[in-house]
């Protein structure tokens, strides 16, 4: 029988794996964005959040927000930005406490691994 895991631990070993794997200029950027965006999401709301990471425009916010997609397990044609946008209340708070979880990783592992992003 093949071992069993968590959701938990299923999201710490891709937050793990995304963030290990970063490299050159973007590790500072992505290390702050990392250590804000919980902290946003609750402030500010899911959809909100997101919609300013967006605005952003950066390729580090698109790279971090695809991070978030995938430890999150959404499916390939699913976007969190619009998936934020249009979903009905009770989903809205589904949807905004996976993804305060799943980005609690990717802040955790970007404080252990990058540290202050040098």
């Amino acid at each position: 029988m093949p071992p069993f895991h968590t959701k938990q631990q299923k999201r710490a070993q891709r937050a793990c794996t995304f963030v290990s794997e970063l490299t050159g200029d973007n590790k500072k950027d992505y290390s702050q964005l990392a250590k804000r965006f919980p902290a946003l999401v609750h402030t500010c709301g899911l959809a909100q959040a997101v919609s300013f990471v967006e605005a952003k425009g950066k390729e580090v916010g698109e790279l971090y927000l695809t991070h978030l997609e995938k430890v999150m397990e959404m499916r390939d044609n699913e976007n969190l930005g619009e998936k934020s946008r249009n979903s009905d209340l009770t989903d809205y708070q589904y949807l905004t406490r996976e993804v305060i979880s799943s980005s609690t990783w990717l802040k955790r592992y970007s404080e252990a691994l990058l540290g202050d992003g040098k």
